[in-house]
């Protein structure tokens, strides 16, 4: 189709893609640019723009929840990337930031964690995770290239809402580790359904 020019706003239902067509073959595919149908990934090449919504509501303090076990499952990242690029083998977190909507009501921080295995259920430690925001990580200085000194902090589940965590990790994990979840470090053992956040994620593959 040629050119089009829209004097109005253009809608689509089920979101947007860029496709890309070889020259050789005509298989058509889509990884380029996208914007899924609820507007809550967004794909540009290889980088992403991701947002999750986190719910405590699921959890169950009739068995204590230990360090490193699953508070609730936020979904899977995107490994699409442009057909010019070598098959990605990795996730590169560039940025998180955890919004919290509603407190969770009880002592509670913890982290993000990747891992390749989903629908590990809450109060179940995280198959085999890699942790990408709190204190088991630690961040990579963008200006030295190397390993910071420093190590960041664990996300406050229990924050007052509005307040939010800002984290810049520039930390790698695998390309199979593409389910996230957030995951309690302190104990846990009384009510805290009422938790409420939202996750917003940069990362490329590569």
């Amino acid at each position: 189709m040629a050119t089009t020019t829209f004097s109005g706003s253009v809608r689509s239902k089920a979101g947007f893609n860029v496709i890309n067509e070889n020259s050789a073959t005509g298989t058509v595919t889509e990884t380029g640019f996208s914007i899924n149908s609820t507007g809550q990934l967004i794909s540009l090449g290889s980088r992403k723009i991701q947002t999750f919504v986190g719910s405590l509501a699921g959890t169950d303090t009739s068995t204590q929840y230990a360090d490193g076990d699953v508070l609730v499952e936020l979904g899977t990242l995107n490994t699409d990337h442009p057909d010019e690029l070598v098959t990605a083998s990795k996730f590169f977190i560039h940025k998180a930031v955890i919004g919290i909507t509603t407190a969770a009501g009880q002592t509670l921080v913890g982290s993000l964690q990747l891992s390749a295995t989903s629908g590990t259920a809450t109060n179940a430690a995280v198959s085999s995770g890699t942790e990408i925001v709190g204190a088991g990580v630690t961040a990579f200085s963008p200006t030295l290239s190397a390993a910071l000194s420093v190590t960041e902090v664990d996300i406050n589940f229990n924050n007052s809402a509005g307040n939010y965590h800002v984290f810049e990790p520039n930390v790698t994990a695998a390309i199979a580790s593409k389910h996230l979840y957030a995951a309690a470090t302190t104990t846990l053992n009384a009510d805290a359904t009422a938790g409420r956040f939202t996750v917003e994620l940069e990362y490329s593959v590569f």
